[in-house]
């Protein structure tokens, strides 16, 4: 008795440990030792050094499934942030700094990109009690009387597709335009929210996630999210970045994203990010990375 029951033990232990080794993904490419992620130290809603931002929040998720630590490799979000993380390798460690960007728009032509995970638009903000209080939709605020219209103090981010959209509507006299990449790495463009809140402008036109981000903590704001019109195009799906030439990691990067699919969509949702359906031609993107 003693034996079969020892044989029988034996053989659980086989069972479990099988269906244990059978649970676990194989994934395309070997898991590095850490996952390093490059973001920006200074860029809410999307990361921070405290790691408080959405980006950050979804790196942490990956890792988990993963099973490996999060390392951060800072680098302002403007001109060289690829060619300074991404591409930047170290003789010395025989690796390069960091091997993930968690996100970056489908199209982007300086890193090879995952099948998107989200796709947002770009979005008006503006005070519930000021002039564009009774506004829903983009026609609404494009149908106001333009002596309304000149009354307003208005802001947006250029270059951006809401530069043209502000034009044909009747806002070209009375906007002012600031650069999303200003070279001074302590600014971040939702600063300008809160001088949508502090009565400063009116009506600011902002990339959706920012809006949505910054909006969520203060009840006086509202937010419209763009739909696009003719060739006018408001919407656009973003992905993750990777290298050029590292398809299996870039694969392995995106059975990470479908598995923690229902995680990340909770994040968007908590950070308050609006995902949109397309409105505009799909774009396609990360197809061919070789």
């Amino acid at each position: 008795m003693t034996r079969l029951m020892s044989f029988i033990s034996v053989i659980l232990l086989i069972a479990v440990s099988s269906a244990s080794f059978a649970g676990e993904p194989t994934f395309p490419s070997p898991l590095p030792d850490k996952l390093r992620v490059c973001a920006d130290p200074n860029n809410l809603p999307y990361s921070n050094k405290d790691q408080q931002g959405f980006e950050n929040k979804i790196a942490e998720q990956l890792a988990q499934y993963f099973h490996l630590d999060v390392e951060y490799v800072w680098f302002p979000q403007r001109m060289g942030f690829i060619r300074n993380t991404l591409k930047n390798y170290s003789d010395e460690t025989g690796r390069f700094a960091c091997d993930l960007v968690i996100g970056v728009p489908t199209q982007f032509d300086i890193a090879a990109t995952t099948k998107p995970y989200y796709r947002s638009s770009y979005s008006i903000i503006f005070k519930k009690d000021g002039p564009l209080g009774a506004a829903i939709t983009q026609q609404d605020v494009a149908a106001l009387p333009d002596t309304v219209k000149q009354s307003l103090s208005v802001a947006a981010f250029a270059p951006s597709p809401a530069v043209t959209w502000l034009r044909d509507n009747g806002f070209k006299g009375n906007t002012s335009y600031f650069r999303i990449m200003n070279g001074d790495a302590e600014d971040y463009p939702g600063k300008m929210v809160n001088r949508v809140a502090d009565g400063e402008f009116d009506m600011l036109v902002i990339w959706g996630p920012i809006a949505g981000y910054f909006a969520k903590s203060n009840p006086d704001l509202a937010v419209i999210s763009m739909t696009s019109e003719g060739s006018s195009v408001f919407d656009f799906p973003i992905s993750m970045g990777v290298r050029y030439g590292e398809r299996p990691w870039k694969k392995t990067v995106e059975m990470a994203m479908d598995a923690n699919a229902p995680q990340i969509a909770m994040i968007l949702n908590d950070f308050g990010v609006p995902v949109v359906e397309a409105s505009s031609a799909p774009l396609g993107g990360g197809d061919d990375d070789d």
